[in-house]
């Protein structure tokens, strides 16, 4: 039996070593400014609207060292702002989009919304973003915005994946709304984060291999086969989307700018829409004009919102011709997002068109 009980040593200890690394790894990276998320709050039918829990505050990094650090906080409503709305509060311009809105790879203050207000300090701005979410779901938070704020005019920026990602065919992000095979918004609830997802956002070693390893929980959980209603989503950095799509998925996306241009014009009743585009960055970069999915979106997005009389603003001659001069990029080196300097660039294209 003396083997017996050296096995059961040997285990005990082994099992001392993984506890204690463990216990030691979650010391060292809540030390660390290892990235903090928010929640969401669930999502129904009788509380709809996708936005975070309110009043939070949170720090934000980006790399294995923690290269990029930001200051976030959530406001009454839910959304990433420095400050409070007002129920009926008519501000002056609302902005609306995904994370490259929400910016939490910057501080509040860097970001498109609050850069538009310090540049502009009669104007009262406000904002609502998630990251991940598309531009059938714009459409909602148009809705939401005329009868709970009755904002004067809408900012709406557009990136990459808004388009194949607001078919429910395609991706069905918990929380939000898509086009389904007839073109109507599908809601997809929220019901709150599972038990071991709660757990994992609760770990700062496992919030640092997610967020600032940028190791997909998606695909850890897929190669430990662990089930998970938050699977369905497709995890992507917003913006970024596959240089080429199928046929299918193309001819899709067209019609999603169509249903999208035509329903917000008749969500607002006559109010200024302005649609700012982000460019391909990476074109810019590498100084060249490629034929890829994104462009020939943006494209078709530009021409059917003129003919509609919304506004737009093509950020890729604006990018281009400062980085032509300034040779500066505009976004992270392990990130797609905007940083400071896109984010201002953005402020001031808008601005410029305002004014």
């Amino acid at each position: 039996m003396s083997w017996i009980k050296k096995i059961i040593k040997w285990l005990s200890y082994l099992f001392y070593l993984l506890v204690s690394s463990i216990v030691l790894l979650e010391i060292i990276f809540r030390v660390l400014p290892t990235t903090e998320v928010f929640k969401l709050q669930e999502v129904t039918l009788e509380n709809p609207i996708i936005r975070y829990e309110p009043n939070k505050q949170s720090a934000y990094s980006i790399g294995w060292n923690f290269y990029q650090r930001a200051d976030k906080q959530t406001n009454n409503y839910g959304f990433v702002a420095s400050k409070n709305y007002t129920k009926g509060g008519a501000p002056d311009v609302m902005v609306i989009g995904d994370s490259y809105v929400e910016a939490l790879q910057v501080d509040n203050n860097e970001a498109l919304p609050e850069i538009i207000e310090q540049l502009d300090d009669n104007l009262d701005v406000y904002a609502m973003a998630i990251s991940a979410i598309s531009l059938s779901q714009y459409i909602k938070y148009i809705e939401f915005a005329e009868e709970e704020f009755d904002p004067k005019e809408y900012l709406i920026v557009v990136v990459g994946n808004d388009f194949d990602e607001s078919l429910c065919s395609y991706k069905r992000k918990q929380g939000t709304y898509c086009f389904d095979e007839n073109f109507e918004l599908q809601f997809i609830p929220f019901p709150g984060y599972s038990t071991i997802r709660n757990l994992a956002r609760s770990s700062a070693f496992m919030r640092y291999v997610v967020f600032n390893l940028s190791i997909s929980w998606r695909h850890i959980m897929s190669k430990l086969k662990i089930k998970d209603p938050g699977l369905s989503d497709k995890h992507e950095y917003a913006g970024n989307t596959e240089r080429k799509k199928n046929a299918e998925i193309e001819a899709l996306s067209f019609k999603v700018v169509d249903e999208f241009v035509s329903r917000i014009s008749s969500i607002v009743n006559g109010k200024k829409v302005t649609l700012l585009i982000d460019a391909d960055k990476s074109d810019i970069y590498a100084g060249r004009k490629s034929d890829s999915y994104f462009n020939t979106m943006r494209t078709y997005l530009m021409e059917k919102a003129t003919t509609e009389g919304v506004g737009v603003i093509d950020m890729h001659p604006i990018f281009e011709g400062h980085f032509q001069q300034f040779g500066k990029l505009f976004d992270f080196p392990t990130d797609g997002h905007w940083n400071e300097l896109g984010h201002e660039l953005a402020a001031k294209a808008y601005l410029g068109v305002k004014n």
